[in-house]
């Protein structure tokens, strides 16, 4: 057995660069990086410190192959392939037979951290649970009773589970969940010098089997993580699992992200957790913004990168609504609301309409965004044929577009009736155009849940007090660690956005 050390890292006090430079020690004493073995439970996490670690140490990512997410360490180690994995296809079989639908079961890359199928169709909820039981390693009966979802059938639920297994086993198919069970009975790991699990507070008894294989074949284990920011128990976590880790503990004390107004009103949320391991930290020596509102249009948005949170994904509604009646562009999901091709297309006839010469790939993606028939067609249908025939490397006018390559629109018509697009897209680009917004600019605002923005931050926050019925029913030291991640992700300013909601967070 190892040695082993358990970091508690508080957000923001730096526990991606302590465990940097613990790989810095290691290559220093001599240890080659293919004895370092870096795993997350994200690949946030395990993307940030192998950009560091080529950083700083003038590696590639090739050079360490064992920096991974636990479900793609072993999708390598088990020397399998993407055909390997259940697909969307695979899924709508096994619904089409039962009678049910698997629209969230969508295939994704064991590189990404994914653990559960996202919600959407009528069988995934039953899914989910099937999942949920072998990620805690326990039987489905339990996981179907500690669900208490009475919309479903527990007939069903093992129709579904042996339907599952038993196509899986005809075509020699895996899912996530088999990923983690394979690894821990058929793998035996390499040997590594210096073993480390980020973000370990989120990992499921299943995935603690895995990383205990792993740590028997290693000199030295280090977990590090955040009990107060295990926000991910409905998979199936246990932070009873983090807490017992290791007898060897280290508290990182320096928070470098929070000013003291906000780092307050986190130590407030935080100490409402009852199954936690207390620890001292500190803040900046900014005061830092609080501010409350009761709308957005008391909050500073015009200037500055914001991050607007809440409890979940169907709350960021009323923050796209809002933005977009405002004339605000942001960013959902990493996606930005105006479609960046279709505001080059609106530039370039613009540009157009000044008699300014354009380069051949802009022409060609202002005629992807126009009508080629019709009474609006703004190009003759083929138009965009003879483009192939233009100079790659020339510019062209308005002129020489309507002399030889099909182009109708008159030159005084406005872009937003030029180029294809909805009424309500019309009607944002206006409403972003009144507000004076570059729509070429990347956004300064990005939407996000708590979940999606956990190991991120921003100079200014929007945390939203509404919850749903399901958090405000579940053990409130998850709906605690939810806010508290939320409220922590400010470097500088956070306002908190009530509401008259029946179902609210009070702080």
């Amino acid at each position: 057995m190892s040695d082993s050390l358990l970091i508690f890292g508080p957000p923001g006090c730096g526990k991606t660069h302590t465990l940097i430079e613990m790989v810095r020690e290691a290559l220093a004493s001599g240890i080659p990086p293919w004895r370092i073995c870096f795993v997350s439970f994200t690949r946030k996490a395990v993307q940030e410190a192998v950009e560091r670690a080529c950083t700083e140490f003038n590696l590639t990512e090739k050079d360490l192959p064992y920096f991974r997410t636990l479900h793609s360490m072993a999708f390598r180690q088990l020397g399998l392939t993407r055909t390997d994995m259940m697909s969307a296809a695979d899924y709508k079989i096994i619904g089409d037979k039962l009678g049910v639908s698997f629209t969230g079961a969508d295939m994704v890359s064991p590189d990404d951290g994914i653990l559960m199928p996202a919600t959407g169709g009528s069988g995934v909820y039953y899914l989910q649970i099937i999942d949920r039981a072998r990620y805690r390693m326990v039987t489905l009966e339990e996981e179907f009773n500690k669900a208490n979802n009475y919309s479903l059938s527990f007939s069903k639920l093992r129709q579904i589970q042996a339907s599952l297994t038993a196509y899986k086993s005809t075509f020699s198919k895996v899912d996530f969940v088999d990923l983690i069970d394979q690894f821990v009975s058929h793998v035996e790991p390499p040997y590594f010098d210096l073993f480390i699990v980020d973000e370990a507070q989120d990992l499921t008894p299943l995935q603690w089997e895995m990383v205990h294989r792993i740590r028997a074949n290693s000199k030295r284990t280090v977990y590090a993580g955040d009990d107060d920011q295990a926000i991910h128990a409905w998979t199936g976590v246990e932070v009873d699992r983090f807490l017992s880790a290791s007898t060897e503990r280290r508290v990182l004390t320096q928070s470098y992200r929070l000013p003291k107004a906000v780092f307050n009103l986190a130590s407030i949320v935080v100490r409402r957790i009852q199954k936690r391991e207390p620890k001292d930290y500190h803040p900046t020596s900014e005061p830092g913004e609080l501010d409350y509102h009761l709308g957005l249009d008391t909050v500073p948005l015009h200037k500055g990168s914001w991050t607007l949170m809440a409890r979940t994904n169907g709350f960021l509604g009323l923050y796209r609504d809002w933005l977009e009646e405002a004339g605000y562009l942001y960013s959902l999901k990493g996606r930005p609301s105006l479609r960046p091709k279709m505001a080059e297309a609106i530039w370039t006839w613009r540009s157009l309409q000044k008699n300014e010469s354009i380069p051949l790939s802009l022409i060609k993606n202002l005629y992807d965004h126009v009508s080629k028939q019709g009474k609006d067609a703004a190009v003759r249908r083929g138009a965009s044929v003879l483009l192939e025939s233009g100079d790659p490397a020339g510019d062209y006018r308005y002129e020489d577009l309507v002399r030889e390559f099909g182009l109708l629109a008159p030159k005084d018509q406005d872009a937003l009736f030029v180029i294809k697009m909805s009424e309500d897209e019309r009607m944002y680009i206006q409403a972003l155009e009144r507000r004076g917004e570059n729509i070429q600019s990347a956004p300064r605002i990005k939407l996000s849940t708590f979940h999606a923005m956990k190991g991120g931050e921003d100079d200014n926050c929007v945390v939203y007090l509404g919850t749903t019925l399901a958090c405000a029913s579940n053990d409130q030291d998850d709906e605690h660690r939810a806010f508290y991640v939320g409220i922590t992700r400010t470097r500088k300013a956070l306002h908190i956005l009530d509401t008259d909601r029946t179902y609210r967070y009070h702080l």
